[in-house]
C-alpha cells in the first residue's frame, strides 16, 4: 500500500502553480492563434478542480482568476467569478473521479474551458471592450479554448504522475513483479 506524503503533495501543487504563473507572465502574451491567447490560469484552475475537494477547487479558481485579472489589462473580478463557478461545478461533477489524464477528464476540462472562454468573450462584448460579438466569441471563445486545451494536456499528465493510481490492485505504482516464467 502506498502512503501519500502530504508535504510532497503540497510542494508539487506549489511547483505547478509557479510554473503556470511564469508561463502566464512570460509566454501567454507572446503567443497567439487567430487572435486567441493562452490563459494558463484557466488551465491551472480547471485541471486542478477534478482532483480537489470543492473548497480547494473554488479557492484555486478564485485566486487563479484574480492573478489573471491583476496581470492583464482586463476588468478585475470577471475571471475570478467565472473560474470560481466553473471550478465549483467541475469539482461537483467529478467528485470521486480523481485527477489525471484520461478521456473523461480531458472532455470535462475541455468543455469547462470552452464555456469559461465563451462567457468571458461575451462579457467583454457586453462591457464594451470588444466591438464585435462574433469576434469576441470566435477569438476569445474558440481560439483561446483550443490553445487552453492544448496547454491542459501536460498539466493533466503532470498532475496524474503525482496522484496515486486508483484501481482494483493492491500493488503500488513503484512495485515491480517478476513474471511467472522467471519464478519457476
Amino acid at each position: 500500500m502506498e502512503v501519500r506524503d502530504p508535504a510532497r503533495a503540497r510542494r508539487m501543487v506549489v511547483v505547478v502553480c509557479l510554473i503556470a504563473a511564469v508561463l502566464q507572465l512570460a509566454l501567454a502574451p507572446q503567443l497567439s492563434l487567430f487572435g486567441g491567447r493562452f490563459n494558463f490560469m484557466v488551465v491551472l484552475a480547471l485541471t486542478m478542480a477534478p482532483a480537489c475537494d470543492i473548497k480547494s477547487a473554488v479557492l484555486a479558481g478564485f485566486f487563479s482568476g484574480l492573478f489573471f485579472d491583476l496581470t492583464a489589462a482586463v476588468p478585475v473580478g470577471l475571471m475570478p467569478l467565472l473560474l470560481t463557478v466553473a471550478c465549483f461545478v467541475l469539482s461537483m461533477i467529478s467528485h470521486g473521479m480523481g485527477g489525471g489524464f484520461s478521456a473523461t477528464s480531458m472532455r470535462m476540462v475541455g468543455v469547462a474551458m470552452l464555456l469559461v472562454n465563451l462567457a468571458y468573450g461575451f462579457a467583454l462584448f457586453l462591457l464594451g471592450l470588444e466591438s464585435s460579438l462574433l469576434y469576441a466569441l470566435l477569438v476569445h471563445g474558440l481560439a483561446s479554448s483550443v490553445l487552453d486545451v492544448l496547454a491542459a494536456v501536460p498539466f493533466l499528465m503532470f498532475g496524474s504522475s503525482t496522484e496515486s493510481k486508483k484501481g482494483f490492485t493492491a500493488r503500488s505504482k513503484g512495485t515491480r513483479y517478476k513474471s511467472y516464467t522467471s519464478l519457476k
